[in-house]
């Protein structure tokens, strides 16, 4: 038995966060509501956010968080924002049009840096019944959602939520639907879809009874066959206050599951509640994700390319002032953080978090902040932790020196970590190991390995977001006559050319099968993969930047690829 040691060598650190103001507003509600987003990240990672100050104003930040622009003034009248990118890498944007008591929404876009005349989502004509809280979503063919709540009029005492559709070349259609469709009150709508293009329509309810207790309701349109029925009561918990249940937020993640979020104070206190729904089926019971003895409200809910959860929300921590929380699901640790308190204004509210339905770079999230105006909008964001295949570079281009029982590995860019994760095996049965302390420093593992044999090898970085994805496994074999052979050689998966304008040819040991997925998380394309190497064609496929899944036998791995 040899004894081999395997130096980690952590070079060019950097990782950072980010907490700083956008804006100010005279409104304490300038980030409201954590139903709709108004922070996204595009294709080249810009992040856009839009908030309200007696009008609607929008600010960019090309450096993740960082710095952002002076907020420019989109529309005086405008109200409750919503915004989305499509496969085009144009940002959409609705709002109610006409001051508080506005009877029309309006639709605008931005191709990077000019806005669009207002076009009509849906307009009433003869003033019959105000309209508030507009909701934006993008199926993968670039078709515009759009849900809203319309007040009630005539017999129809109590307000609905409405839907519309556009259709590239054709427009938003004139054929509004009610959605709802119920005797009590429906508010606070959201919307989400699915990677098939189904539609998922949430909003908090009485139902048939306005002295019910309130309940989260969803009615759902399966693409090619229309909406349900009915709606369903999804959160089946009951409270005694008006405002119990509500605040509904969903996202879809990239395995194309439901995540669903919500306040409610089923167990007498007012918590964040979580549901899943897999495959077409719903969990039985609810979580509750925030678990505290104070109050919590408006959840935000994100999920990331490896579809990790990440949920932010208001907590009345020590009883008087809201601070922003959040708490991340790790698909990996197949559970819950504890509760981490990002806004720390221990005398000042934070309130109205908001999030981009699927995070690239970084976590991003802003809120509102102060006791009286004006009022400011926070950004805050960690940067991910990342160990993706370009920044591992194989000792001695590919192959360890036989002279030494040692080897080396470097990577050029990795992040600042609290520790390191290694994981090492034979016949890829891993054992895990744990580099603790600064990441600059120089640190060696001893470890007995057998003769004649296979070693895989992978590593990753951990800080306050969590873990980061693994390196790409590379392998070494020993040798009865030496310590290590020259053999050895890493096992990145190889997609190229990168950026495609056609055909992505995809290359890999052990690969099994490989999904293309489009920046709003859908999956576009799924197929097995034969003898390690597939081709895959984008030439119909709109430029922009997609996520290539590919499945190994031990595990899987994400590439982002450029289509120009």
């Amino acid at each position: 038995m040899k004894k081999i040691f395997i130096v980690f060598l952590l070079l060019n650190t950097v990782f950072s966060y980010a907490q700083n103001t956008i804006g100010e507003s005279t409104q304490s509600s300038a980030t409201e509501r954590n139903n709709s987003r108004l922070i996204v990240e595009d294709q080249n990672g810009i992040l856009h956010v839009t908030y309200y100050d007696n009008g609607i104003y929008y600010s960019t930040s090309e450096d993740t968080g960082t710095t952002w622009s002076t907020a420019v003034l989109i529309d005086a009248i405008g109200r409750n924002p919503s915004v989305a990118i499509d496969n085009e890498n144009i940002l959409h944007l609705v709002y109610k049009y006409g001051g508080t008591n506005a009877y029309d929404i309006v639709h605008r876009t931005n191709n990077g840096s000019v806005w669009s005349e207002a076009v009509y989502v849906y307009q009433d004509i003869n003033f019959i019944s105000p309209v508030s809280r507009p909701v934006l979503a993008i199926d993968s063919d670039n078709n515009l959602h759009c849900v809203w709540q319309r007040a009630g009029y005539s017999s129809v005492p109590n307000s609905e939520i409405w839907y519309n559709k556009y259709t590239p070349g054709t427009g938003w259609s004139t054929d509004y639907i009610n959605i709802s469709n119920s005797f009590g009150a429906s508010e606070y709508p959201t919307l989400n879809i699915d990677g098939d293009n189904n539609i998922y329509a949430f909003w908090k309810d009485s139902g048939e009874d306005i002295n019910n207790d309130k309940m989260v309701l969803y009615r759902k349109h399966t693409a090619g066959s229309g909406w349900d029925t009915d709606y369903t009561n999804i959160s089946n918990t009951t409270g005694n206050e008006s405002y119990a249940t509500m605040d509904p937020c969903a996202v879809t993640d990239m395995a194309g599951d439901i995540h669903l979020v919500w306040k409610d104070s089923q167990t007498g206190n007012r918590e964040i509640f979580y549901k899943k729904c897999s495959a077409g089926v719903w969990d039985d019971d609810y979580t509750n994700i925030s678990n505290t003895a104070e109050a919590s409200s408006h959840p935000s809910i994100s999920t990331d390319e490896l579809g990790n959860l990440y949920v932010f929300w208001a907590e009345k921590i020590g009883g008087i002032y809201y601070e922003i929380a959040y708490t991340k699901y790790d698909i990996e640790l197949t559970s819950w953080s504890d509760l981490v308190n990002i806004s720390n204004t221990e005398s000042v509210e934070s309130e109205h978090p908001n999030t981009p339905i699927f995070l690239g770079n970084s976590t991003s999230v802003i809120w509102t902040e102060g006791d009286a105006s004006p009022f400011s909008v926070i950004y805050y964001g960690e940067l991910f932790p990342s160990l993706n295949a370009p920044d591992l570079i194989a000792p001695a281009n590919g192959s360890i020196d036989i002279n030494y029982e040692s080897v080396e590995l470097e990577w050029s860019s990795i992040p600042d970590a609290n520790n390191y994760q290694y994981q090492y095996s034979e016949d890829n049965t891993f054992n895990t190991g744990v580099i603790s302390g600064s990441s600059t420093s120089l640190t060696e593992i001893i470890i007995n390995m057998n003769q004649d044999a296979t070693y895989y090898w992978r590593v990753r970085g951990q800080n306050s977001t969590g873990y980061s994805p693994w390196s790409v496994i590379w392998h070494f074999t020993t040798d009865n006559n030496v310590g290590v052979s020259n053999t050895a050689n890493n096992e990145a998966v190889n997609l190229f050319p990168n950026p495609v304008s056609t055909m992505l040819t995809i290359i890999g040991k052990d690969i099994i099968s490989m999904e293309v997925i489009n920046y709003n998380g859908q999956i576009i394309d799924f197929r097995e993969i034969e003898n390690n190497k597939c081709t895959f064609d984008f030439s119909e496929l709109p430029n922009g930047v997609y996520l290539v899944k590919i499945v190994s036998e031990d595990n899987s791995i994400y590439r982002k690829v450029i289509k120009r």
